[in-house]
Parts: C-alpha cells; structure tokens; sequence
C-alpha cells in the first residue's frame, strides 16, 4: 500500500511538470508564429502602399449619403469627376478640369474643408 501511495505521487508530479513545458512550449511557438505573422503583414502593407503611390486614378473626397449610398470626388488625369454610387451602380454627376487639389488635401493643424462648401465654391467659379 505504501509502494502505491509513493508511485501516484510521483506520477501526479510529473504529470504538473509535462503541463507546465507543454504550456511553455505552447507559449513559445504561439509567439513565433504571431511574430511571423506581424512580418508578413508588413511585407504586404509596404508592397501595396508601392503599388497605391503611383496609381492614375485617386479618390480624393468620400461622403456617406446613407449606408448603401456614397459620393465620391475622383481625380483621373487631370479631370475631376463627382460621383454618385448606390447599390444599383455609380453615376457620374459632374466632370470638372479647375478644381484645386490643394483644398482636399487635409491639412496637418487639423482644418479641414467641408466638402459642399468646396462643391458650391467650384460651381459658384463655373457660373462665373
């Protein structure tokens, strides 16, 4: 009886230990492949913002009109478009060449320009 005793203790203990590296061990590789992870998505970021640089077409202003429905200010070689875009397609609703780019281009001190002032301003400049 005491033989039994003495053997279940010992084999309880060592069970603890085999939990406790498998835990570790666990650990370790978890944090590995995390690690990896991390890195590759940089890879993936760095590789894709080089190819968003140097794109010809540039979304330079997004409004939401409701959940399904956007506006959207689109620079395409020069050329301004305003379009319209629901879950039935997009609409182009106005093509301009003399709007200036600087007044959608957020500023650092945190001013910002509120998109229908900008549109009215371009069209009160077209009427004139």
């Amino acid at each position: 009886m005491f033989g039994i005793f003495t053997y279940s203790a010992i084999h309880s203990s060592y069970s603890q230990t085999d939990n406790t590296w498998f835990a570790v061990k666990y650990f370790i590789i978890i944090s590995i492949l995390i690690y990896f992870l991390w890195i590759f998505s940089k890879f993936i970021t760095k590789k894709n913002y080089v190819s968003l640089k140097d794109r010809k077409i540039k979304v330079l202003e997004r409004v939401a009109l409701s959940s399904d429905k956007y506006l959207l200010l689109v620079e395409l070689e020069n050329f301004f478009y305003l379009i319209g875009v629901d879950k039935n397609g997009m609409h182009i609703i106005d093509k301009r060449d003399d709007l200036n780019v600087d007044d959608f281009i957020k500023e650092e001190s945190g001013n910002q320009l509120n998109f229908m002032e900008v549109l009215k301003n371009s069209m009160n400049k077209k009427d004139k």
